[in-house]
């Protein structure tokens, strides 16, 4: 029995050469332990130990190569710059915008396609059926009333949470978060929808017959709704540019509140310098409309039987015919809408107006009021 513990113990002693000393020592005391008992059961034992000295061994280098890992992970984080912390950040706020900018974008286009669209075909059928005069289809001006007004009430529907019809009435839609991007697109949105809403006045006046007004007098009502349409239009963007520019800097510190106030002020004050710009045309045509001035008097059968009785516009009978300063006789309607564009005699190139009405032949003006 000696010699074969003898043996075990050296061969368990040069398997161990290449471990460490503490396992092999209690490898060593397992080994003796078990000479005592049968050559199986020694075979069994040694290698339980073995295995139980393998297991021991990989548990003892897990420990440390994790401890490692983590120190050197320590290592690393600490020796992370403040100047690298400061650029993620700042390249993840840049990120930020230009993914919100991104979105304003592809809001903003598919919204100003159909806005955009909506307003020339509905611009375009209202001067075809004004030039038509009584030949214009009631059920044609019906359709455009119809479809502005559905038009307008459904974009305002689709974005109800915003409540984009207080810029209507002078006051800041409900927008939590509001930055220049959002700012443009609430005033141009708001835009379009007025002159939707003046188109559609416009519509309602063709919608009346003859016999109740006629059509010259048509033509002085398109002229004064779009006139009061680009003043209203030029006044309504005032409140929220306004809360955005004095909102601009950070109102927690002085120079915060001071930039917000000038900046304020100077959009108040580059709006009133337009105001009084336009204050002389408006005077213009609200004094046009209240004198309805004449263009001629009315020609008698020998001044209508001299242009042989044909009117050299619409090349037709004289209805209503006027006699120009200049000798020349035409229909009343017809010069009317050759005025609505120009100032001179369509004969003789003689001025005859000093202004030209171009807003009575029922057109909307396509200048976008975002300022």
């Amino acid at each position: 029995m000696q010699p074969n513990c003898s043996h075990l113990h050296n061969i368990q002693g040069s398997g161990d050469d290449s471990s460490s000393s503490q396992s092999a020592h209690a490898v060593r005391l397992s080994g003796e332990s078990s000479c005592h008992l049968s050559g199986d059961v020694r075979i069994q034992l040694n290698s339980a130990v073995g295995e139980a000295r393998e297991n021991a061994s990989s548990r003892h280098s897990r420990p440390g190569s994790q401890s490692r890992s983590h120190g050197h992970a320590h290592s690393e984080a600490g020796g992370l710059d403040d100047s690298t912390l400061d650029s993620e950040e700042h390249s993840g706020s840049s990120l930020s915008e230009l993914r919100y900018l991104l979105q304003w974008l592809h809001k903003s286009i598919s919204l100003g396609i159909g806005l955009l669209t909506t307003y020339m075909y509905a611009n375009k059928s209202i001067v075809n059926q004004v030039f038509l005069r009584e030949r214009c289809s009631k059920l044609q001006c019906a359709w455009l009333l119809v479809y502005l007004t559905g038009s307008s009430l459904l974009l305002y529907y689709t974005f109800h949470s915003q409540s984009l019809y207080y810029s209507l009435i002078f006051l800041n839609p409900t927008v939590d978060f509001m930055n220049f991007w959002e700012v443009l697109w609430i005033v141009g949105v708001t835009d379009f929808i007025l002159k939707f809403l003046f188109m559609g006045f416009k519509c309602f006046i063709l919608l009346v017959p003859s016999f109740m007004m006629s059509f010259k007098s048509k033509g002085y009502w398109y002229m004064l709704l779009e006139e009061l349409c680009q003043y209203y239009r030029m006044f309504v963007p005032i409140p929220v540019w306004f809360r955005y520019l004095i909102g601009y800097g950070e109102l927690d510190s002085v120079l915060g509140w001071t930039l917000g106030i000038l900046l304020g002020l100077l959009y108040l004050i580059l709006k009133l310098l337009s105001f009084f710009g336009q204050l002389r045309n408006f005077r213009q045509v609200l004094r046009i409309f209240c004198t309805r001035p004449h263009y001629g008097v009315t020609a008698s059968k020998r001044q209508c039987s001299e242009s042989d009785d044909i009117c050299s516009i619409c090349q037709a009978e004289f209805q209503k015919p006027i006699l120009l300063i200049c000798q020349h006789t035409f229909c009343e309607e017809c010069i009317s809408l050759w005025f609505n564009r120009e100032k001179t005699c369509p004969l003789c190139r003689t001025v005859i107006s000093d202004h030209v009405n171009k807003w009575k032949d029922g057109a909307t003006s396509m200048h976008l009021q975002i300022f």
